[in-house]
């Protein structure tokens, strides 16, 4: 598993898609409720746990349940650490939700690698 991670529109598909030639099919986003793990590549959990805080939904507890459906995937996620903490009590719960489960992604993830403006620091790389 290989894990990215960056703000917003920093470039991250765009890294992954020249680095590991990804087509457009190849490429699950990720939106309401539940993943396809048929693709190659996971894009945006950041919105598939908010979909979960939002639904009163564990989030962590889905990752856990489900690492190994991840094992042999490319995840992409927003980093929802920076900048002012939210006025919402769901998108601080969000926020912290996201936090947590990155932690755990990357613990368990063989790479990996933040994008800042496009440029890829690996972090981690086993």
């Amino acid at each position: 598993m290989e894990l990215y991670f960056g703000g917003a529109y920093n470039g991250k598909l765009r890294l992954i898609k020249e680095k590991f030639n990804i087509d457009e099919k190849d490429i699950f986003f990720c939106g309401e409720g539940k993943i396809d793990f048929s693709k190659k590549v996971i894009c945006g959990i950041h919105m598939f746990i908010y979909n979960e805080v939002i639904n009163g939904r564990d989030a962590m507890a889905f990752f856990k349940k489900n690492i190994e459906r991840f094992n042999d995937k490319i995840i992409i996620s927003d980093d929802l650490s920076s900048g002012i903490v939210p006025l919402k009590k769901e998108d601080r719960k969000w926020r912290e939700e996201t936090g947590k489960v990155l932690q755990f992604l990357t613990i368990k993830s063989n790479k990996v690698t933040r994008v800042f403006c496009g440029l890829p620091m690996v972090l981690k790389d086993e």
